[in-house]
């Protein structure tokens, strides 16, 4: 947690990528808790990224998703 983290199209200054790896994982968007892009296209996607400044061995990873509008979005994700 806590390491740089980037995301684009990045039109929502409250919803910084950095919020996604803040160690919060509350579902609700409060406050601008959570990290936040704007929709992307098929030409500018939206995507996030995060540098864990040194290497590891990663046997999975979880995505907290907020619980208010917007959830739908990640349906593609399964």
């Amino acid at each position: 947690m806590h390491k740089p983290a980037w995301q684009s199209p990045d039109t929502y200054n409250a919803g910084s990528a950095s919020k996604a790896v803040d160690g919060n994982t509350s579902d609700h968007n409060v406050g601008d808790m959570c990290a936040h892009t704007a929709m992307g296209t098929p030409s500018n996607p939206a995507w996030w990224r995060v540098d864990l400044e040194a290497k590891y061995s990663i046997t999975g990873i979880k995505i907290y998703n907020r619980n208010q509008t917007g959830k739908q979005k990640m349906y593609t994700f399964a």
